[in-house]
């Protein structure tokens, strides 16, 4: 016989429910397309339930984009950080970083909810502390590993940041023209100028 789950693990199973299905809509309909019912049926929760655990379908995309994008996205790149960790592996991990976050479906639900913030102040409201927090898990994740060379008094993180962002504008170029080779070379130019820049932290 089964043991009858516990009230916490049901509120866990069904926040879990709602974070898979609010990324799954906001994947294939857009942000104005995910509907709060369309949310719900593809979750399979009823209106009632949820409204236990949030108050309104933006806080519901808000608390989506800190576990389901930023978060596991994080903990996603801790995992597999100390495989790429010298300079000559570099390329392979901004190659890394572009195959799994700056392409497909964590690509596309960021663009989404960027553009929805030009206009949707009440959700840029909600997104930047969400936003924030995944920057300062970045920097903790740099500074761990990387230093700023001998040479170069720019924080690491300013560095390995940029280098983001850089990878970030091809990732949204490649929406409408997706050249793989050309940013491969692109990511391989910018591996190059900042190589000087950077170290690899001694183990301690």
């Amino acid at each position: 016989m089964q043991n009858r789950k516990t009230q916490k693990e049901r509120r866990e199973e069904m926040r879990a429910k709602l974070m898979k299905a609010t990324m799954h809509c906001l994947h294939q309909y857009g942000y104005h397309g995910a509907s709060l019912p369309r949310i719900l049926e593809e979750a399979g929760v009823s209106r009632g339930a949820w409204s236990h655990h949030f108050k309104t379908k933006k806080e519901l995309i808000a608390e989506a984009a800190r576990e389901s994008l930023f978060r596991s996205s994080v903990q996603q790149a801790i995992e597999n950080s100390p495989e790429f960790m010298s300079k000559e592996q570099l390329p392979e991990l901004f190659d890394y970083i572009w195959k799994n976050f700056y392409q497909g479906k964590v690509r596309d639900v960021w663009v989404e909810l960027t553009v929805a913030c030009r206009t949707d102040a009440e959700l840029r409201e909600l997104l930047v502390p969400v936003f924030d927090e995944f920057v300062e898990s970045l920097d903790t994740l740099w500074r761990k590993y990387f230093q700023s060379s001998d040479h170069h008094d720019t924080p690491v993180e300013k560095i390995l940041n940029l280098t983001l962002y850089v990878i970030g504008g091809m990732g949204l170029q490649s929406i409408l023209h997706d050249n793989p080779d050309y940013y491969q070379s692109l990511r391989g130019l910018w591996t190059k100028m900042i190589l000087p820049m950077l170290e690899i932290k001694a183990e301690t």
